[in-house]
């Protein structure tokens, strides 16, 4: 599986007129929405499609929850919690459902990658709990975990939380990754200061930097040519200015652009149609001018030249006839 086909639930305990446990460092239901966002952030940031079952502090329903990811037909369903016991407690513990081999799995690798942050309290079958049997284990049809972080009653369990959240919330999503065997996109290099790149396809550019689900600001053609500024990120993004409309994007996944400029420019002979499909008489595409240009970006299979204009795509023989390398 391409990490772009995955699609997770990534729950949040709790809520609403149920806090789940509390102490003086917060109440479960609030941490585990938090938590649950920062995952979020970065699952989507991979390219990952994620179902939450709730944005905000309000309550939840566990067999509605379990029929939204079965609807959905999730991959995986991940459910965000944290324990309470006595002050000296502490410590990440992942339950699955007892007799399924593939919730214990999953809990097993989210529990792999979570316990490098607390005290490994190993995985633990449901049916270990005071309450029996956990519901959004038992009624989902994918391999479903649920993950008690660490202990909310624990000074130093607390302390870590909030000094590394982003990095917890990487390692649950990470440890879901290493269940279906899928590796981390591979990353550049650390870029330094100014550098050009060109978008690998058509990319939603964001109105507000470090959020994805922000509002699109615009939509950067594919190969268009940006230059980014690594020295000066905002929230781990960059921010973006083509043709005077400005947005942002995440300089944490460069994957997405070329530092290779993969634009040749030609001129147009004559007054030139482009066509949707690299065939005479297929569906116009756009129109250019004699004397103005056009980006080529490479060719079909049976020898036509790739042209893009904007966020169109056109194509045309390749002959000097109809083009000039500029």
């Amino acid at each position: 599986m391409k990490i772009n086909n995955l699609k997770l639930a990534i729950f949040a305990g709790h809520g609403g007129v149920d806090p789940g446990a509390s102490s003086t460092y917060g109440k479960e239901s609030e941490k585990a929405l938090e938590l649950m966002l920062e995952a979020t952030k970065y699952a989507k940031s991979l390219g990952i499609t994620v179902l939450n079952n709730r944005t905000a502090n309000t309550a939840r329903n566990i067999s509605a929850d379990a029929k939204k990811a079965n609807n959905a037909k999730v991959d995986a369903v991940i459910e965000i919690h944290f324990d309470s016991a006595a002050a000296t407690a502490n410590g990440t513990t992942g339950f699955y459902a007892e007799g399924s081999t593939s919730s214990k799995s999953l809990a097993q690798k989210v529990n792999d990658r979570v316990d490098d942050y607390f005290r490994d309290r190993d995985i633990k079958p449901d049916t270990s709990t005071r309450h029996g049997r956990l519901g959004i284990l038992r009624e989902t049809s994918a391999p479903a975990m649920l993950l008690e972080t660490c202990f909310i009653s624990n000074k130093d369990d607390m302390t870590t939380y909030g000094e590394k959240k982003t990095l917890i919330a990487q390692a649950i999503i990470n440890g879901a990754l290493d269940f279906f065997g899928i590796s981390l996109p591979q990353r550049a290099p650390e870029a330094k200061g100014k550098q050009w790149l060109y978008a690998k396809r058509n990319l939603g550019i964001r109105s507000v930097a470090g959020v994805w689900d922000s509002k699109q600001a615009f939509i950067l053609p594919q190969h268009a040519a940006i230059q980014v500024d690594y020295g000066n990120l905002k929230n781990g993004w960059f921010e973006i200015d083509y043709q005077g409309k400005k947005g942002y994007y995440s300089a944490s996944i460069p994957n997405y652009f070329d530092t290779k400029n993969p634009n040749v420019t030609y001129i147009c002979q004559d007054d030139l149609l482009f066509r949707a499909d690299p065939k005479w008489g297929g569906k116009p595409s756009f129109r250019r001018k004699k004397g103005e240009t056009i980006n080529v970006v490479g060719k079909s299979a049976n020898g036509w030249l790739k042209c893009t204009l904007g966020t169109e795509y056109g194509y045309l023989p390749d002959s000097t006839v109809y083009l000039k390398k500029k």
